[in-house]
């Protein structure tokens, strides 16, 4: 059994992909949403939606303290209460100049 490689397509499919560069957004549903209607593969691997946890504990922080933290933010402190995996955290293990920690 013999079979023919188109060479444009073998180098397309055997080539090593580089890993998309992250990033977070205070409007990662707007921009999640964005791209499933624009069918942009590449943005939604970009894309760091955190937890459900960290929408519903940052809510939470706004409705007492009337304060409206950054989802990083939020994210990052529940990650070093131990309440988040490293897994789930965008760069878990960099520290944060504007947060102090």
């Amino acid at each position: 059994m013999s079979f023919v490689l188109d060479k444009g397509l073998f180098w397309s499919i055997t080539r090593v992909m580089s890993k998309p560069k992250l990033y977070v957004s205070e409007n990662v549903i707007e921009e999640f949403y964005s791209a499933l209607a624009n069918e942009d593969e590449l943005e939604l691997r970009r894309c760091h939606i955190p937890r459900s946890d960290v929408f519903y504990v940052r809510q939470k922080i706004f409705l007492d303290t009337g304060v409206k933290y950054t989802l990083d933010h939020v994210e990052r402190a529940m990650f070093l209460e131990g309440m988040l995996d490293a897994k789930d955290v965008f760069q878990p293990h960099t520290k944060r100049k504007e947060y102090g920690y």
